[in-house]
């Protein structure tokens, strides 16, 4: 059995098209068309612990991995400096496990490219790439980063940090989450616990939790009010019915960069709430949920749809409609969530409030 993204197959196949590929033969760059003799190409794979490396020299490779924190990204730095090449390093849009790195990067002056997985994910598939690890991965970024540069196109896709407002956003939603998760995990301890002592001690940090997440919640309020750009896009967000001030931080801290998602289709994807094919022989279920994309932001959707459903007039209908259709309450409820996550790309991308008798 095989487990086929619908929409991540659609996006392949227009990047595919925009980057002159075709799907039934690997990449090959001629010599006349070559402009690269002298440049490195560096793909980075990050997990959350480690990221591995892998450099690209005349065609061929040196892999290393290092720890995903400081001392590897000096280690790293070193690494490269000893090519005495000019280089260009690409990764893959991450949330926050690839920002220090890059912006290390960036503040060391080197060119950084953090790439929609979208796409480094189709260029791997136009190559017919098989392995699957994180040095085979590195090593495929790699490749993606000399295809942008032999197209021209390296320079205009360099990345740029976001604002301090925003990182701090992101890392305090982040932890807002975290806190969420432990006191769900104290509260299910505490249903169990027949020990009195064990139950003052739950108690105890349930109320230290409860404690923390008000002054998180704070902090996050407080720094968006300073910032006007977040000002702007929060008030858009909390403009659609069932998404209030929680959805719409964590809507602005896992999106990220809304300039990374060319269409309504790929922020789906990348959410993994874009449906699936299951096929196997003959027979072909397509009501799945392709679960590849980022958990955090499709976990933020789900409350938020349960809301819609009840007070916002369109995601009503579409749920009903969904229903009468014959779909189970969880796939309506699914499709609302990936709505609501529509609709929020198409306030940001437009900067208009959410309007209901406007479809963006």
């Amino acid at each position: 059995m095989r487990t086929v993204s619908c929409a991540q197959s659609e996006a392949v196949a227009r990047i595919a098209t925009r980057m002159q590929l075709t799907l039934t033969y690997p990449i090959k760059i001629s010599v006349s068309q070559r402009k690269d003799f002298s440049m490195i190409f560096v793909g980075i794979d990050i997990s959350k612990l480690t990221f591995d490396v892998a450099v690209l020299i005349d065609g061929k490779y040196l892999s290393r991995q290092f720890e995903n924190k400081q001392s590897g990204f000096l280690k790293l730095s070193q690494w490269i400096k000893s090519f005495k090449n000019p280089a260009y390093f690409c990764s893959e849009a991450t949330g926050i496990y690839g920002l220090a790195l890059a912006k290390h990067l960036y503040q060391t002056n080197q060119k950084v490219i953090v790439a929609n997985p979208l796409q480094t994910h189709a260029f791997a598939k136009m190559e017919m790439a098989r392995n699957k690890t994180d040095k085979a991965d590195a090593m495929s970024i790699a490749r993606y980063c000399q295809y942008l540069f032999n197209r021209g196109e390296i320079d205009k896709s360099l990345f740029i940090p976001r604002s301090a407002a925003f990182e701090r956003v992101q890392f305090l939603v982040t932890r807002l989450d975290q806190l969420s998760k432990m006191k769900s995990q104290e509260n299910n301890r505490s249903g169990v616990s027949l020990d009195k002592a064990a139950a003052r001690s739950i108690q105890s940090v349930l109320t230290f939790i409860d404690k923390q997440i008000v002054v998180i919640k704070k902090e996050i309020t407080m720094i968006i009010k300073q910032d006007e750009q977040l000002t702007v896009q929060l008030k858009l967000l909390v403009s659609i019915n069932g998404i209030g001030d929680k959805t719409a931080w964590a809507l602005l801290a896992y999106i990220g960069d809304i300039s990374l998602f060319e269409n309504s289709k790929q922020i789906s994807s990348y959410a993994g709430l874009n449906p699936s094919v299951d096929q196997s022989g003959t027979s072909l279920n397509r009501s799945s949920l392709s679960k590849t994309g980022s958990a955090r932001l499709r976990k933020s959707l789900y409350m938020p749809a349960m809301v819609a459903v009840r007070y916002n007039p369109l995601m009503l209908a579409f749920y009903n409609k969904l229903l009468t259709k014959g779909k189970p309450k969880k796939v309506a409820l699914i499709a609302v969530m990936r709505k609501l996550l529509v609709l929020a790309y198409g306030v940001l991308k437009s900067r208009k409030p959410f309007d209901v008798n406007y479809q963006h």
